[in-house]
Order: structure tokens, then sequence, then C-alpha cells
């Protein structure tokens, strides 16, 4: 394996050093940044190393990324410095894509029980109202929308006032006995969606009885990711939600992001399929399934 140190001005002409020397082929290991200089890692490897190196790379980029959002430097050399990142991370993924297909989860809601966790501000208590939608009008199936999330102002009212519009019945769940009391008239429902609190580390009773009943067979747990998050807080969100046992994630706010890096980001880094990506506010619309998305080249 061929690998060279390239210190240069910007990540611009070090591609284009890079090429020349070690061909289309090259690998970048890692990206450093001191006083507006740049040394870049660079090798080109065997296809036996590919994976390996491919890992590596990313991880180079993402600390760089990092480094980039630690640092105080002013917005216009923050945001051409992000393009060349941009434009870097960009030839990496056509050159060694990764597996969209596989991070796809092709049978969402299907179970009975629809769990919907998130933090607060992720776009969590909306997308409830989607999904609900797309079960009612588009799969004809039978659908409420219950709430634990009695602790946001006004959170519950605005789920309320979406379930009385689409005319689908909506129940408030404060506790196990307020689930146990709807429980006969929950039965009769094909899909049930809850939504949980954004808060929900904070409170430990809720918390503990939520894991719990989400560990049924019946139930199918997804987390919502806003795509306007740093890097840092959705690992720790991942890391946290992780215990309720998630089956797929749902990206939010695509719309918000000014390119494709937090995709890329979320679909290199974590193990979770993802189901559908929401990009406005508008019920029933912004919300597509991912399968959708990757046919019509939209990702």
């Amino acid at each position: 394996m061929n690998i060279k140190i390239y210190t240069v001005a910007s990540i611009q002409e070090g591609w284009k050093r890079i090429k020349e020397e070690l061909g289309e082929d090259a690998i970048i290991l890692s990206i450093k940044e001191l006083n507006g200089i740049f040394e870049i890692i660079a090798t080109s490897p065997n296809s036996q190393a590919k994976e390996k190196v491919f890992a590596e790379e990313l991880i180079g980029l993402k600390n760089f990324v990092k480094r980039l959002e630690e640092k105080k430097i002013e917005k216009e050399l923050k945001k051409q410095i992000e393009e060349e990142v941009l434009l870097s991370y960009g030839y990496i993924v056509e050159k060694y894509p990764i597996n969209i297909e596989g991070k796809i989860e092709l049978n969402p809601l299907s179970k009975k029980y629809i769990f919907l966790f998130g933090n607060v501000s992720s776009g969590k208590s909306i997308t409830v109202v989607k999904l609900a939608s797309l079960l009612k009008f588009e799969k004809q199936k039978k659908v409420c929308i219950a709430s634990f999330d009695f602790y946001k102002i006004g959170g519950s009212e605005s789920l309320l006032s979406f379930a009385n519009i689409m005319q689908i019945p909506f129940f408030q769940i404060k506790s196990e006995k307020d689930l146990i009391l709807h429980k006969d008239y929950l039965d009769e429902f094909e899909h049930i969606i809850f939504d949980t609190p954004g808060n929900i580390k904070d409170l430990k009773e809720i918390e503990k009885f939520i894991q719990f009943i989400s560990k049924s067979s019946q139930a199918e747990n997804i987390l919502v990711l806003p795509l306007t998050k740093k890097e840092t807080l959705l690992d720790k969100d991942v890391q946290y939600f992780s215990k309720f046992n998630i089956h797929h994630l749902i990206l939010t706010k695509y719309d918000q992001i000014e390119n494709k890096l937090p995709l890329y980001y979320v679909l290199g880094n974590f193990n979770y399929p993802v189901s559908y990506i929401t990009n406005g506010v508008d019920v029933p619309q912004d919300i597509f399934h991912m399968q959708k998305l990757v046919e019509e080249r939209v990702i």
C-alpha cells in the first residue's frame, strides 16, 4: 500500500495532487487543519484493503467536521471549508458507495403497537400524525393515536387537533392504569401509534414502563432523528434510545439541511435501517418512504 502525506493550502489542491500522484483510486485516510494549512494522508490501496480504508477515511472526515464545529472561525471561511469537505465526502461515497439498499426498512408499520421515540424538537409528534394519516388513508387501516407526552405544553392539544381533523381516535395515557382502562377499546384497532415524551430520560417511572411494553412482540419501535442535529448529539440520541429495542429510523427536517452530509453520516454510522424521510410540516404530505427516494434517485 502506497501512503503519502500532503501539506496543502486547500482540500481541492490536495485532491488534485493526490489524483495526479496516486491515481483515481486514491483514498484519503485523514485530514487535519492547523492555521489554514491542511495535512492530508492518502493512499492507493489494493482491492482487499479498500473496505478497511473506507472505514478509516470516514472516521477521518467525521473527526474533521467535528473539529470544524468546535472551532470559532469566520462564517464565510467555515462555509468554504465545509464545501470542500462535502466535495471530498461526495467523492468517497461515489467511489465506495454506502449500501443504501441494505439501509432501507422495507416493511414499516406492520406491527399493532407503533412507538415513536425521539428527543425534544425532533419532529416526533408531527411524524405521529403523518404515520396515522398514511395508515388510515393510504393503507385503509383502523388506527388510533395514544400519547404518553402530557409533559410538553400544548403537545397533546396539537395532536388531538390533528386527530379530530382526520377523525382518528385519540387517547391520553398518563399511567399504566390508563392503558389498562382503555385496553378493550384499543384492542379493536389494527394499529395504535404511541407518542412518547421527548424528555423521557428525565421521567424514570414512565421510562421504565414504556421500556417494558416496547419489548412486546407486537411492538414496532421507531426512533425519529432530525438531520439538523449535530453529529455528537445524534450519537447520544441513538446511544440512549437503543434501550427501547429500536427497529428502524425516521429522518426528519430533510428540507432544512444545506447538503447531504448529515444523511451520509446517519447511513454510514448507525446500524438501524431507515423507513421514512420527512421534509416539511404538511400533513399528510411531506413524508416519503426511503425506497421510493432511492428509486427516484433523490438520494
